[in-house]
């Protein structure tokens, strides 16, 4: 009986939704309004920035309020493309699901034809979140985790630049002084950059008192 009565709880939040699911990029996300029945209501293609979001929630509010129905938002990306959306979009009291990404492939997959297109894959994680929406977590963006992440990946792509730019110099330096290993042990030491600054080339060593020089170095 208890079983029975949250079915048809859960059946009759369903009939009063309107699932909004989005296909998300890093330039544009599209959005495909669906009911409770997979029946397409809207589809919305905004911008990948603030001001949008906030003109994409009048028009999914719009259609909700005309249809009697609640709006339920679904993000496959909540964390990546999506994550300024979904903080956006939780900010201001809307129902945020996180739905993984293996579900709707494999709802692409269930697909008599396979169709590659933004709004397909919005509407096949639409229906994704209609079939699961009592088992799917709420989008819950984490900012110390984020910003970690993001810290890390600046860390990655600076020690990566160092070491572009190192076998650079290492290029043009070995051509002017091929033999530089024996006098400077770090081609990016603080002596030997102010060495390579001064001297770029062996002509301009010419006619350097040796004992000036190194009082200079």
């Amino acid at each position: 009986m208890v079983g029975n009565k949250i079915r048809r709880e859960r059946i009759a939040e369903k009939r009063k939704s309107a699932i909004c699911r989005f296909d998300l990029h890093k330039e544009t996300h599209t959005a495909v309004m669906v009911n409770c029945w997979n029946e397409k209501l809207e589809v919305v293609v905004i911008e990948n920035k603030p001001s949008e979001f906030k003109k994409l929630a009048e028009k999914v509010n719009r259609k909700s309020n005309y249809l009697g129905l609640e709006p339920i938002y679904g993000l496959e990306n909540a964390y990546g493309y999506g994550r300024s959306l979904a903080v956006w979009l939780i900010e201001n009291g809307y129902i945020v699901k996180d739905i993984n990404p293996a579900l709707a492939y494999d709802q692409r997959k269930s697909a008599p034809m396979l169709r590659k297109n933004d709004e397909h894959d919005a509407y096949c994680v639409a229906t994704v979140l209609i079939n699961q929406l009592h088992t799917l977590p709420d989008a819950k963006p984490k900012d110390n985790e984020w910003t970690l992440a993001q810290l890390v990946n600046r860390r990655d792509l600076l020690v990566k630049d160092g070491i572009r730019f190192k076998n650079g110099l290492h290029e043009q330096i070995s051509m002017a002084y091929p033999s530089y290993s024996k006098f400077f042990s770090e081609i990016d030491g603080k002596c030997a950059m102010y060495f390579w600054k001064t001297y770029p080339s062996p002509v301009h060593l010419q006619e350097k008192n040796s004992r000036r020089f190194n009082n200079r170095i």
